[in-house]
């Protein structure tokens, strides 16, 4: 599979908005039955390489994950799994377990892991993408994840600078909603998320970023 060699911005801007669209395709159609669930992916770019579909030699793109699919070991309520934050409720834990950034963010934790780090001589750059930002479990989880990739480098020691980024497209920058019988309450997306207006292909295209902060 090819992939392509950044030279600024815009190619990953249009590389996540192209992901974005696949991701809207898929949450569109949950429409039809009420409001649409979060879908997810993680862009891996090494090196300035941005993945398209297939790619999995020097970067990574994982496949979309749909809601209610997460499991393994993010889910923060397995045994053996990451271990929950005080912060997070263990009613918050177990109403977000099987949200699709649980399985999107071991599948690129394993990748990295196992490729990324014997190819990455520059950088690595995680970009989780969703059509709504992570909820409050989740986004305690990509914190989890970004711990667990600094160790996973110190482990294979490589020294290349990682950077954690969530980017989505809704209206609003974040949104507090309630979860569950219980009415627990979750904010989808990060209030002090940078909005990012673009014009792609003639179409006016609003992305909300937000950086994880570096870690180290």
């Amino acid at each position: 599979m090819s992939h392509s060699h950044a030279q600024g911005p815009d190619l990953r801007t249009q590389a996540i908005v192209r992901e974005l669209a696949v991701i809207h395709e898929l949450a569109a159609k949950d429409h039809q039955v009420g409001e649409p669930g979060l879908y997810s992916r993680i862009m891996v770019i090494v090196d300035g390489n941005i993945p398209a579909e297939g790619d999995s030699d020097n970067c990574y793109l994982t496949p979309v994950a749909a809601p209610r699919s997460g499991q393994g070991y993010y889910t923060l309520t397995a045994t053996e799994g990451a271990e929950r934050p005080r912060e997070i409720s263990l009613d918050e834990a177990k109403l977000s377990q099987q949200d699709s950034e649980v399985t999107t963010l071991l599948d690129a934790y394993e990748w990295i892991a196992d490729q990324g780090f014997k190819v990455a001589a520059q950088s690595i750059q995680v970009i989780l993408i969703s059509n709504i930002g992570p909820c409050t479990g989740c986004k305690a989880r990509l914190q989890i994840f970004y711990r667990d990739l600094l160790a996973a480098a110190g482990h294979s020691g490589s020294q290349v600078p990682i950077t954690v980024e969530s980017i989505y497209n809704t209206p609003e920058a974040s949104l507090d909603r309630t979860r569950g019988v219980n009415k627990v309450p979750t904010t989808y997306g990060y209030p002090d998320a940078v909005n990012a207006s673009h014009t792609i292909s003639g179409q006016q295209v609003a992305l909300w970023i937000y950086r994880l902060p570096t870690r180290s």
